[in-house]
């Protein structure tokens, strides 16, 4: 198995401008972490000095290890690969918390960023940026802009059902990386060649698309209000296209929002990442008064799914089921969602148990207490079983088949207000399926797709039997 220093090489997470990001195993211990090697891209290298290369790679580890912040992700070790020869520089590396999930993975944005995306509930997208602007706030206090702030930059950290009381825990813990880009306050002479672009289209300031050199901290609290804007509505902020008008429940309060967080003159925005702070904290209690006022006119059914139709059988054979072909085999759409829906089929039968009027299966209510990984989640359904949860046998992992029967769209107001007929918690359920050996197949059921992961991750486990109750 190749190594980079003392760390096992397990798979490639992703490549950038100035570097490849690994996943690896700690000696020892085996924990999973993700290494970051400097391997500057073809063009940079070709162009920029090596030697500030290194200074600039070094200069990341070293701002991401200095500070500590539950927002910011902390690097573990720095480290150089010794060179093949025995001599000269080795390969620079650091290492980095490890996490499965980002946002923009949550969100399903692609190569092109144009393109409509998944949304998040509104709590949800409240409290991921809140703690987005918590992280930046931390590190504008250093000195430091970010400077590609975007989605992918922010990975997930699943938050334990009982990390927090219920109704609390909204979002998964927020974790900015990447500080390749980051500058510090009145810093000049990066090792980029000069007039290259700094930052992700869409994403960065129009004045740090001119200049990224006067750029300030106004940049990134810019790129946060895109962010949040694509949490919230699927796009990005275009010219005449409000959030109210993209999605139901959004007002004048949230557009006044953006109107400021994303103007293109900086001196239009919050002045500081803790203004900022402070109007997402004012916004997300006005959306909670909004909620609770919706909540309190008498109750009234809400309507059915406009897709929902009569179920096809429910596959209940485990496959193996590469990427390719995989929409079309469960059924779902560009964005991974079910095709159809049918929200009433669910009821809950009685303590724990919750049955498919159409297809007759009876699934648990939760599921595991925390997540698990892939052998777990299977030897959990096998103990189930023989120890007749709940009184039936038969429990088995769902197929993402008929774990992409539980999925439903995005609820509007009225709906945050009925209770599911699931428990919230467990909102990551691996299927039985696999993509390959290294990798399954999961719904998030909280956002309502399914997508891969690798079989180390820690994912819920709620089991499905097709035993009548007895």
């Amino acid at each position: 198995m190749r190594t980079i220093g003392r760390y096992a090489i397990l798979g490639l997470l992703g490549r950038g401008g100035m570097g490849v990001v690994y996943k690896a195993a700690m000696p020892r211990t085996g924990r999973v972490v993700a290494v970051k090697v400097l391997k500057p891209a073809e063009m940079l290298a070709a162009t920029a000095d090596p030697a500030l290369l290194r200074q600039d790679f070094f200069r990341e580890a070293a701002l991401m290890a200095g500070i500590r912040h539950p927002n910011i992700a902390q690097v573990l070790d720095v480290d150089e690969d010794a060179a093949p020869d025995g001599g000269g520089d080795g390969l620079p590396f650091f290492v980095m918390e490890y996490y499965c999930n980002n946002l923009g993975a949550l969100l399903g944005e692609g190569y092109r960023v144009e393109e409509p995306t998944r949304r998040l509930g509104v709590d949800q997208a409240l409290s991921c940026a809140r703690q987005l602007a918590s992280g930046l706030a931390r590190l504008h206090h250093e000195g430091i802009i970010h400077r590609d702030v975007k989605p992918f930059n922010l990975m997930l950290a699943e938050r334990p059902p009982d990390a927090c009381p219920p109704g609390f825990c909204l979002a998964d813990e927020v974790k900015l990386i990447d500080f390749g880009l980051s500058r510090l306050r009145g810093e000049q002479g990066p090792a980029r060649p000069k007039g290259a672009v700094v930052g992700s289209p869409y994403y960065a300031a129009p004045e740090q698309e001119r200049d990224p050199e006067t750029a300030d901290e106004r940049a990134d609290i810019f790129s946060a209000g895109v962010t949040l804007f694509r949490c919230l509505t699927g796009h990005l902020p275009q010219e005449g296209l409000s959030a109210s008008r993209l999605r139901d429940g959004l007002d004048a309060r949230f557009d006044a929002f953006f109107a400021s967080a994303c103007h293109k003159d900086p001196g239009q925005r919050p002045a500081s990442a803790r203004d900022l702070l402070a109007e997402l904290d004012g916004l997300a209690a006005y959306w909670a008064r909004l909620r609770e006022n919706v909540c309190a006119l008498p109750e009234e059914k809400p309507p059915p799914c406009a897709s929902a139709k009569p179920s096809a059988a429910l596959r209940s054979i485990p496959v193996r089921q590469p990427l390719a072909g995989a929409r079309e085999a469960f059924g779902l759409d560009e964005l991974w969602r079910p095709a159809a829906c049918d929200p009433e089929r669910f009821v809950v039968e009685r303590e724990g148990l919750v049955r498919d009027l159409r297809s007759g299966l009876v699934w648990e209510r939760g599921g595991s207490a925390y997540g698990l990984t892939f052998a777990a989640a299977q030897a959990r359904a096998e103990q189930l079983s023989a120890e007749r949860h709940l009184g039936l046998s038969g429990w088995r992992l769902p197929t993402a088949q008929e774990l992409a029967s539980l999925l439903l769209p995005e609820p509007d107001l009225r709906q945050l207000c009925l209770p599911p007929a699931f428990a919230p918690q467990q909102r990551r359920i691996w299927s039985a399926d696999r993509k390959s050996f290294t990798a399954a197949w999961y719904a998030d059921v909280e956002h309502g797709f399914v997508w891969w992961q690798d079989l180390s991750c820690e994912f819920f486990s709620r089991c499905v039997t097709s035993v009548a109750s007895e």
